[in-house]
């Protein structure tokens, strides 16, 4: 009876294509998703990847309390967004493996009409990440056929946040804020497999990370205050199973945990530029996330030597405000061009549950509540592979 192999260049290529973007930022700001670290068990010494991923949202926030009394009440706040990730897998010995990575594994990226009634809260969001890390396992036989990796690794990312409102008197309020170099976290884990059976377990710790921003704060266009805040991202946990069920099928499922709730108010100081002006207020963005979950299932078939089909399903329990439960249904395929190239191509329908939020600022007393009703997105999902 021959299993398939996980090998990347057939089946999990085509099933899992979208692990990561399905859910188009599951967990909040995380579009890592369940699978990330996929690629460190690709069985050839030297594989380069890279993929792209569309996302075509579709949210509306309906003003349900607002200190702007006019205005349009609903609002379009989601644009379309595009993910993108490159990775190198090498083979340093028989036993040693090794992944390195860039990629965008944080973003918000919300845009809503400027004349809407939550316009004194903000109505254009934007935070971005760009992300190094690497990954190397050893590995052991821990009996006939069956190995035991360790898993350990780093990981390096950049932060930027800018958000842009309507003010009461002097027009906009911009805040334009970027973390100062890199900040740091590690990951550890550990995996069993058992080849002959495509049968693999893996469980992955990544750390949190401490950053500090500053940049400056502008009102009517003119820079008026130097402007600082700290943030904790949060830690998480992965667990992912596979295993192959009959000649050329492979199942698998997996659950992550994220501790969103580490981050409860997001707190900007402010100090003038001119020595004559007061200093401003803190300004409080007032979160309370809770933590989030998120569980995938996909099954794979190997239609023939070249072509890969497979379906997964995911939850992704929201967490809180604008970030709602999120229902994806996911379908890709692969196919291998020759022995070393492969193409994928994945694509998933994802059902947004209702839900309510506030950008509410405890310090000046501006509020914007919304509502939001269920919708659905759509993503789209390119890989390509080289393997030696």
């Amino acid at each position: 009876m021959r299993f398939l192999r996980n090998t990347g260049r057939g089946l999990a290529a085509g099933c899992f294509v979208l692990a990561g973007s399905g859910a188009a930022f599951a967990g909040a700001w995380d579009n890592m998703g369940i699978g990330s670290s996929e690629l460190l068990f690709a069985p050839e010494d030297f594989v380069v990847e890279g993929s792209v991923t569309y996302v075509d949202r579709n949210v509306d926030y309906v003003s349900t309390n607002a200190t702007a009394p006019n205005g349009p009440v609903k609002t379009r706040a989601t644009p379309d967004i595009w993910d993108f990730q490159g990775a190198v897998k090498l083979a340093i010995t028989d036993n040693t493996d090794c992944l390195a990575r860039f990629n965008n594994p944080l973003s918000i990226d919300e845009a809503m009409n400027p004349d809407w009634r939550g316009r004194y809260s903000g109505y254009e969001t934007q935070a971005t990440a760009f992300a190094f890390d690497a990954t190397c396992s050893y590995k052991f036989q821990v009996g006939e056929g069956h190995f035991l990796r360790a898993i350990a690794g780093a990981k390096a990312q950049y932060l930027s946040y800018y958000s842009k409102g309507a003010h009461p008197t002097q027009g906009t309020s911009e805040m334009d804020l970027n973390t100062d170099g890199m900040d740091y976290g590690w990951r550890v884990g550990v995996a069993y497999e058992l080849p002959a059976y495509a049968m693999r377990a893996s469980l992955i710790y990544d750390s949190q990370i401490e950053s500090k921003f500053d940049g400056d704060s502008s009102a009517g266009g003119v820079k008026i205050y130097d402007s600082r805040a700290s943030l904790t991202l949060p830690q998480s946990v992965e667990l992912n199973v596979q295993s192959g069920i009959a000649p050329g099928w492979l199942v698998s499922a997996g659950v992550k945990w994220v501790d969103w709730s580490v981050i409860d108010v997001l707190s900007v100081e402010s100090t003038a530029l001119d020595p004559f002006l007061p200093d401003g207020e803190t300004v409080h963005r007032k979160l309370s996330f809770k933590d989030g979950w998120t569980v995938k299932a996909g099954i794979g078939h190997a239609l023939t030597e070249k072509l890969s089909l497979g379906s997964s399903v995911e939850w992704d329990r929201g967490v809180g405000g604008s970030y709602s439960d999120n229902y994806t249904l996911g379908f890709g395929g692969s196919y291998a061009a020759n022995e070393n190239v492969t193409f994928a191509l994945g694509t998933a329908a994802i059902y947004k549950a209702s839900g309510s939020g506030n950008a509410n600022d405890l310090a000046s007393g501006t509020v914007s509540e919304y509502d939001y009703d269920s919708s659905w997105s759509f993503a789209v999902s390119t890989k390509v592979r080289l393997a030696f």
